[in-house]
């Protein structure tokens, strides 16, 4: 059985990259793995060897699972570290260790060997130390002590959880080895003289039924300080949790446990009722099930799953990496915040009505798998009629290979469903990695310097789609089709004709200098022209506007005839017609209305900005609509 997420798709019908990498690793893994169920403990033995299930939870409380993730197994030695918690709940630190210690013994879990130095087991994760551990669990009668163990264990899991008799009753006949460690650690005084009760409460706590998304869950809170993600309540303190994720590292594994720690780096505990659990502190925890044991006791698939996301997603404890809670710094729709290209009065409207089809997401910091998951999770339930999704990565720091695999992913996943995934800001060293590592190739048109270009190429296509081409203005535009004149006379058109130069630009031709005086304004006749203000000689030209066919620019010499405050440049090949200021009063003695026509017009035009310049600011700032 599944769960909600098991076909990976959200309800939006875009695929979670995350799941589908838990299902790509259920696949590969499923097969025969070459390993044997548990046999000493005969109920164990009645396993189905085919079952296979992977979980994984996160600090926030999203859980993705695949396989037989909802299959009821017993916990066993998995249930070492939570007793263990409760321990160090009950009795402080100090006291635990001088009766439990912190050392791998480097032997099997069931080796009866002691730290004679210390008289005390090993460690609590091998079963000497988990017998010496359960028997200081405190509580006024062994129904008591056990209760404590079954909540405890339940509110880990965020669920009731209960016994599997039958396997406690056959734990508890065939017992035998546990039973000798149980006397030799009495023989010494490790443990009190209530031998059958302690061996009952450890063969109980091991016989607890669990999922692997039980276990997902239970390794999430230990990632997350101790508190339950999906309940949000605390049930370990954090400097217990720490002990535990400690132990678990050194020793979770038992004669593995270097092996693992250098390969995979994750804290861990394997169970031989097939359950294995890793913690990635602050960010997730990972529950697999599988019955088919190695020769150390460990679950053969589980084994192999944890190693492949550790090696693919790059998640070995000491690849450090700070909250993914932070990594969209914003998140906007292109009806509320639009490129610096100025558009006119139609291509407005088709943007006011169609710019939800384009997402804009703001990052921030390192990119690595818990961030990129908070992203895709974010995305999951937000693209519904939304065509082109912008990634802005200016902000960006590392982007690291599990990085880079849920990006290629994701540009999959969109792609297939029919959508386009733009990043800008990138560097083009990255940008040169993810098109090599990509399984899919990237079009030509996903990577752009900055979000206002990738921004404005996506205005294009809404505009070029919801504007017919016989109503888009081919060649130059004459005087009478430009919006700011449209109110005037025909004689009045006629008077200002007289007045106009139709001046010429090749790209990148300087037409106004940032500094000088402003005795004219422009109409851009054909081609398009950049506003940018200069930064200086350490930094790029800043572009603050893009002006095309029928848009005025230099208005200020209308108003205030002040000095000009940013250069403006033709982009490409520009025609402009040039209406001097000096030239245009001297119409108003014969045409008194002309300049107040003007006046208004290109004010209304400038209140048009400046409406879309207020939407933008409370946009990029988190504020709604007013």
């Amino acid at each position: 059985m599944a769960g909600s997420s098991f076909d990976g798709m959200s309800p939006d019908g875009i695929a979670s990259p995350v799941l589908a990498a838990l299902h790509t690793l259920h696949h590969q893994h499923r097969g025969p793995c070459g390993g044997a169920v548990a046999t000493y403990i005969p109920e164990l033995a009645k396993a189905d060897p085919s079952l296979f299930g992977i979980s994984l939870a996160t600090v926030d409380g999203h859980v993705y699972e695949v396989g037989d993730s909802r299959h009821e197994f017993t916990i066993q030695s998995i249930s070492k570290p939570l007793v263990y918690g409760l321990v160090l709940a009950d009795h402080g630190r100090d006291h635990v260790v001088t009766k439990v210690g912190v050392e791998p013994s480097g032997d099997a879990f069931n080796s009866i060997i002691f730290d004679e130095k210390g008289n005390r087991p090993f460690n609590p994760m091998v079963n000497a130390g988990a017998i010496a551990t359960t028997a200081l669990i405190d509580g006024a009668s062994p129904e008591e002590r056990l209760a404590r163990i079954v909540d405890l264990f339940g509110r880990f899991a965020g669920r009731p959880l209960a016994i599997d008799h039958e396997v406690f009753l056959s734990e508890r006949e065939t017992g035998h080895r546990n039973r000798a460690i149980a006397w030799l650690e009495r023989n010494f005084g490790m443990i009190d003289a209530q031998i059958d009760e302690h061996l009952d409460l450890y063969f109980q706590q091991c016989s607890i039924l669990v999922t692997a998304c039980d276990l997902a869950m239970m390794a999430a809170t230990l990632a997350n300080a101790g508190v339950n993600p999906k309940t949000g309540e605390r049930v370990l303190a954090p400097h217990h949790v720490r002990d535990i994720l400690s132990v678990m590292n050194t020793c979770g594994m038992y004669d593995y446990a270097g092996t693992w720690s250098f390969d995979v780096g994750l804290p861990a505990k394997s169970g031989v009722g097939g359950g294995i659990i890793a913690v990635l502190p602050g960010q997730f925890g990972i529950g697999t099930f599988s019955p088919p044991l190695d020769d150390r006791g460990n679950s053969c698939r589980g084994l192999r799953v944890c190693q492949a996301l550790s090696e693919v997603f790059n998640l070995h404890v000491f690849a450090v990496s700070p909250s993914p809670l932070t990594v969209i710094r914003n998140q906007y729709r292109a009806t509320r915040v639009h490129s610096k290209r100025l558009r006119s009065a139609p291509e407005r409207a088709v943007l006011d009505r169609f710019g939800d089809e384009v997402c804009i997401y703001e990052l921030q910091g390192d990119l690595y798998f818990a961030s990129m998951e908070r992203l895709l999770r974010d995305l999951d339930g937000g693209l519904e009629g939304v065509c082109y999704v912008i990634l802005d990565a200016r902000r960006v720091g590392r982007i690291d290979a599990s990085a880079r695999r849920l990006l290629n992913r994701l540009h999959e996943a969109l792609a297939d469903q029919g959508k386009r995934l733009l990043l800008s800001g990138l560097p083009a060293s990255l940008l040169s990695l993810l098109r090599e590592e990509a399984e899919l190739p990237w079009p030509d048109e996903s990577w752009f310097e900055d979000e206002d270009t990738a921004l404005e190429w996506c205005e294009n296509r809404l505009i070029a789609a919801h504007i017919p081409a016989s109503r888009r203005p081919v060649g130059p535009l004459p005087l009478a089709a430009i919006e700011i004149f449209a109110c005037l006379t025909t004689d009045e058109l006629a008077a200002v004709q007289t007045i106009v130069e139709e001046v010429r630009y090749c790209a990148g031709e300087r037409i106004i200098r940032e500094g000088e005086q402003a005795d004219c304004f422009y109409v851009v006749r054909s081609g398009s022209v950049i506003v940018r203000l200069d930064l200086g000689p350490e930094k790029r030209m800043k572009r603050l506007a893009a002006i095309g066919p029928g848009l005025c620019f230099g208005e200020i010499a209308l108003f205030d005839g002040g000095h000009r405050s940013a250069d403006v440049v033709a982009d490409e090949e520009t025609s402009c017609y040039r209406i001097p200021v000096e030239r245009l009063a001297q119409l108003t003695g014969a045409y008194p209305d002309i300049r107040a026509k003007l006046l208004f017009n290109i004010g209304r035009e400038l209140s048009a900005r400046l409406r879309s310049a207020t939407g933008e600011i409370r946009a990029l700032e988190g504020l709604g609509d007013p």
